[in-house]
């Protein structure tokens, strides 16, 4: 039998040798390692003294092994292989093992072993004692036995927990010393009695030489009182669980002082107080906030050098920061952390685009940034509507962090106050040019100068007010009150001014410009200022608009704002008043003209029905002569046909007959003497028929020059009375010749005709204007001046007609195509033509796509253009239309423009007829309206020298002409 023993009931199984947590605490015990343990060497000796034996043990069970820490007796070696232990039994059983017998080869003959046990169970080894005989153990051995194990136990219990606590001790300490910063632990005294390596870093100063020593060794002289009054009242707050922080100089070994900062968190250690510091050296920090104060006054320096208003909120929205240009912005305003959505408010006044609607806080673009919108070009008007505003230009965005959370959002905010207003200024500056442009009458320039100016500067109301110097009054001529405004009642209700009366009448007396910031503080009485500040109305301006030094009217605004006097606003209005001036000025000059023409025409009646030759030249300083006026009735003097460009003035003193040249050689020199003349002398003319001819003649002086004005009456019937059958037979048989060749007389009649009626009816032309720009000219003689300016236009017109007919005739028209946009040119000529078809009530259409092209000679193609849009509005009764169309067939392809009536139409059978030369349909005729007939047949020649067609054809009603161009 291996043995013979007791095991107690419901004993473990076997297998516990290998349990890794027995072995692991087994390992904790550090007793396997351990070259003695005095306290279990004396429960060994007790033990083989007590039970007689000659061996007692204290055996541990590793894994493959067993270990005798502690023996007395003969055991042999330290370790043992488990194979023949007694002890893994013990271990795997949990149980004492009692052997009384062992087996004869057993080098132990008896055994008793008491399990040893950690505090948790495990069961590490065994307490044993052995004999080398059988024996038989008494109640006493065992029990003696096993009260010695139980000590054994407690000494391995007291081996655990002291190794627990040095392995937390070893942990904390490794902790310690693995933080950043400095870790001191000290007595209410300031004994040091835990210090790590960032404490020898930061000082210099070991735990060796440091630990059990004063703190006071590492704190500067002249903190030392604070820092103890500081570890004084911490340590009294021991156990209460607040901190206490203090901020000294410290001292390291090398003598440098640094800041510190000391978390002291106090404790109650065996009845006395315990603070556990951390230690911070705060250079690192005050060099970091240093440069942080360093960054931000850069950035406060750079942000308010910046002319751009900048404006920036934090993660919490609020307002943050904000730089001196938007300190400037808003005057007078506290500018503190408030939240982004509440800078709408009344404190900032911020507003749209229109400076009248605030802005909602969700409008607001600093808001909108910190939502996550970027803004960019965002108009917005800073200050009261009331008051003086501030115009900006917003770009913004939020400012978020690497990980996308909102660190805020900044927005800059460029003035553009100068800029908006500058443009302001140019738009009402063209703004009223192209009204003036564009009005038909005083009265429609009026209206449209006060609407472009009260729109372009946002104003409220205008009005333009006409001076009549012979009523003495001055009348309102044009009102604009602009949408959604309040109309104030004298708007509805305006009387005229009188001189001195109010503004209106203060402006007309002064010829000075009145700039009134504050209607309610007006200087002076005035009718209309309880209306005005009624509607709302703060400030006004009015400005003369002067001629000369007369003043021709008053130009009045006015505005819900309380505007002060600005001399760029001023500048621009006192420019549209010059325009206005230029206009009225333009409109009595063009009635002046229209006078004149009517009295050239008149008088070109007149002179027409006189068959005796007007004329007028100037002599030269070198005696030569130069033709100035010619009436058309020189054929009776000097003969028909006449050669084209033939002045007939020059022509009468070269063509005298030989015989007569010393007697006009008399007459010449009595007129340049001054005196005046008259001459009996034979002419030929260009028919060489010899004429007596009866000239008188008057020299006058202008400016220096002298002129000569005449009168040629051919007299000979008078003179050669006995001759006149001779010369009847004569002229008759020139009429033959004449007759014979009358196409190519006729074509040079136009010609010459044309050509010598363009000088006279220039200068007809010339002294109608000078009649018209004459200081003191009576309203009459205006009148008359423009009549006679009109008749001599038309003159001129149809002088120009002859000239391209002549030209047609003599193959000299000429034209040069070239690429011109054909949409633009149709406009243009529609547009010219307007005013005449509106006169007359008849509606002006264009149908013609964008961008057209084509090639043509612009001037000889605006020809065609006036030509027929002038005859379809001409035959076209109030009511009707004319429209005009264009297309261009395909890319490079032909161009065809249409101009379409609802007018008189023409009779088919005369369609045939339409282009030659002084043919009128009957149907103008019969409606009495005045033509030459000339005009489509220039037409039609400038068509054929673009190697174009034109056509006609009916419409329904009306005529249709049809030209293409290639």
């Amino acid at each position: 039998m291996r043995g013979r023993g007791s095991r107690p009931a419901g004993a473990a199984a076997a297998g516990r040798v290998g349990d890794p947590a027995r072995l692991e605490t087994l390992h904790a015990t550090g007793l396997l390692h351990a070259g003695g343990v005095p306290s279990l060497d004396r429960l060994t000796r007790l033990a083989r003294r007590a039970a007689g034996v000659p061996a007692a043990m204290v055996s541990l069970v590793d894994a493959d092994r067993q270990v005798f820490v502690s023996a007395a007796g003969p055991t042999g070696a330290r370790d043992s292989p488990l194979a023949q232990a007694y002890c893994r039994a013990v271990v795997d059983n949990g149980a004492p093992l009692v052997i009384r017998a062992a087996e004869p080869r057993d080098p132990v003959a008896a055994f008793v072993g008491y399990p040893l046990r950690t505090p948790d169970g495990q069961v590490l080894g065994c307490f044993c004692v052995a004999d080398h005989a059988p024996r038989q153990w008494s109640a006493e051995d065992l029990d003696t036995v096993a009260d010695l194990a139980g000590a054994a136990e407690v000494e391995l219990a007291l081996r655990l927990a002291n190794s627990e606590l040095m392995l937390a001790s070893t942990r904390t300490q490794a902790v310690l010393d693995s933080a950043a910063d400095a870790f001191v632990s000290l007595d209410a005294a300031g004994t040091v009695l835990a210090w790590n390596l960032a404490a020898e870093r930061m000082f210099g100063r070991s735990a060796a030489e440091t630990l059990g020593r004063q703190v006071g060794v590492v704190i500067a002289g002249t903190s030392r009182d604070a820092f103890a009054a500081w570890l004084t009242e911490t340590s009294r707050a021991a156990g209460s669980g607040s901190a206490g922080t203090l901020e000294v100089t410290a001292v390291d070994r090398a003598g440098r002082r640094f800041p510190i900062e000391v978390i002291g968190q106090p404790y109650v250690e065996r009845d006395r107080p315990v603070i556990h510091a951390f230690v911070h050296d705060l250079s690192p920090r005050q060099a970091a906030q240093r440069q942080l104060d360093a960054e931000r006054t850069f950035q406060r320096a750079l942000l308010d050098s910046l002319d751009t208003a900048v404006v920036a909120c934090d993660s919490e929205g609020r307002l943050a920061t904000v730089n001196r240009a938007f300190r400037d912005a808003h005057p007078g305003v506290s500018v503190e952390p408030t939240a982004a959505r509440n800078w709408a408010g009344g404190t900032y006044q911020l507003f749209a685009a229109d400076g009248r609607r605030r802005l909602r806080p969700d409008e607001v673009p600093l808001a909108r940034t910190f939502a996550g919108e970027h803004v960019h070009g965002e108009e917005i008007v800073v200050g009261d509507p009331g008051g003086p505003q501030r115009r900006f230009l917003c770009n913004g965005q939020p400012i978020d962090a690497p990980d996308g959370g909102r660190l805020g959002s900044v927005v800059a905010m460029h003035d553009i106050t100068d800029a908006h207003r500058a443009e302001q200024l140019r738009g009402a500056q063209l703004a009223v040019a192209e009204a003036l442009t564009t009005a038909a009458g005083a009265a429609q320039a009026a209206a449209a100068v006060v609407e472009a100016v009260t729109v372009a500067l946002d104003w409220a109301l205008g009005e333009y007010w006409h001076v009549d110097p012979d009523a003495d009054v001055a009348d309102r001529l044009g009102v604009w009150v602009s949408p959604g405004r309040a109309r104030p009642a004298f708007v509805d209700h305006a009387r005229p001014a009188g001189r001195g009366d109010g503004m209106i009448g203060r402006v007309w007396s002064t010829g000075r410009p009145q700039w009134l910031g504050d209607i309610g503080k007006l200087p002076y009485p005035s009718p209309r200022r309880d209306d005005a500040i009624a509607a709302g109305l703060h400030a006004a301006i009015g400005l003369p608009v002067l001629s000369g030094g007369t003043v021709l009217g008053v130009l009045v605004f006015a505005t819900e704002r309380l505007v002060p006097p600005d001399p760029d606003v001023l500048a621009m209005l006192d420019g549209v008043c010059a325009h206005i001036a230029r206009h009225i000025e333009r409109l009595r000059a063009d009635d002046l003209s229209t006078a004149l023409a009517a009295a050239r025409r008149d008088f070109d009646r007149v002179v027409a029905n006189v068959n005796d030759f007007v004329w007028t030249v100037e002599v030269l300083a070198d005696q030569s002569i130069r033709s100035v006026y010619a009436s058309p009735g020189g054929g009776g003097v000097l003969g028909s046909p006449m050669p084209a460009g033939t002045d007939l003035a020059m022509a009468l003193a070269d063509r005298v007959h030989p015989q007569d040249r010393a007697q006009s050689g008399g007459f010449h020199a009595s007129l340049a003497a001054g005196r005046p003349a008259e001459t009996e002398v034979r002419v030929i003319g260009f028919d060489d028929v010899t004429r007596w001819v009866w000239t008188r003649a008057v020299p006058r002086r202008e400016g220096g020059r002298l002129f000569l004005d005449g009168m040629s009456t051919n007299v000979t019937e008078r003179r050669i009375l006995a001759e006149h059958r001779e010369q009847l037979l004569a002229e008759q048989r020139q009429q033959v010749r004449q007759l014979r060749e009358l196409d190519r007389m006729k074509d040079d009649l136009v010609a010459l005709v044309s050509h010598e009626l363009r000088n006279p009816i220039g200068t007809i032309l010339g002294y109608a204007e000078i009649i018209g720009d004459e200081p003191g000219v009576t309203d009459d003689v205006r009148h008359y001046g423009e009549v006679i300016r009109r008749h001599s236009s038309h003159m001129q017109q149809l002088v120009d007609d002859l000239l391209d007919l002549a030209r047609l005739g003599s193959a000299n028209l000429t034209v040069d195509p070239r690429p011109l946009p054909l949409t633009r040119l149709l406009r243009e000529a529609v547009e010219d033509h307007r005013p005449a078809a509106e006169a007359k009530g008849v509606a002006l259409r264009l149908e013609a796509g964008a961008n057209l092209t084509v090639r043509a000679d612009p001037a000889r193609l605006r020809q065609v253009l006036d030509n027929l849009l002038s005859n379809a509005v001409k035959y076209t009764p109030g009511g009707g239309t004319v429209t005009v169309a264009a297309s261009v067939a395909g890319a490079g392809g032909p161009a065809s423009v249409s101009v379409t009536d609802t007018g008189i139409g023409i009779p088919a059978e005369q369609y045939p007829q339409l282009f030659t030369r002084f043919f009128r349909a009957s149907t103008a005729l019969a409606h009495g309206i005045k033509g030459t007939g000339l005009g489509l047949a220039v037409t039609k020649a400038i068509i054929d020298a673009h190697h174009g067609t034109i056509a006609a054809s009916p419409a329904d009603p009306g005529t249709t002409f049809t030209f293409t161009l290639p």
